[in-house]
């Protein structure tokens, strides 16, 4: 069993089926996940799929870019990514595609190897519209 996947719970429980185990509906969630993953049984240290983007801040009402991060999974009420930034939980920043820019906070952090981390985010944006674009468009580069 991969301790870093990001896909694994075990509720408690020490029992998993063989080495991995996939949850492909998770009820602890209100919203569905869309995996970006393409091979679910790589470590997340050597997953070189999802879709990477820019990470910003505002200092003085003015973006800011500090870094980019490679998002996982998504879903209508948050993200999961991965990044080496000095994120942590609590943390708000940005996540910017194309032009369109929606704010988000860090609610989990997960160490995966060296400063590489798994971060989940829920969106904190009061703008539904650019939420929902950006899962759109975060779908659409994944088909591709």
């Amino acid at each position: 069993m991969n301790l870093h996947e990001e896909f694994l719970h075990s509720n408690g429980e020490d029992e998993f089926a063989a080495d991995y185990q996939h949850i492909e509906f998770d009820n602890r969630r209100i919203h569905q996940r869309f995996s970006l993953r393409n091979n679910k049984r790589s470590p997340l240290a050597l997953a070189c799929d999802g879709l990477t983007v820019n990470l910003s801040t505002t200092r003085w009402f003015v973006f800011t870019s500090f870094g980019t991060a490679n998002i996982k999974d998504v879903s209508i009420s948050g993200v999961g990514i991965l990044s080496n930034e000095a994120l942590s939980i609590g943390m708000t920043f940005y996540i910017e595609l194309d032009d369109i820019r929606v704010l988000c906070e860090v609610t989990r952090e997960q160490p995966v190897k060296g400063l590489l981390k798994f971060l989940g985010a829920r969106w904190i944006s009061d703008n539904n519209i650019d939420i929902q674009r950006l899962v759109d468009a975060i779908k659409l580069r994944a088909k591709t």
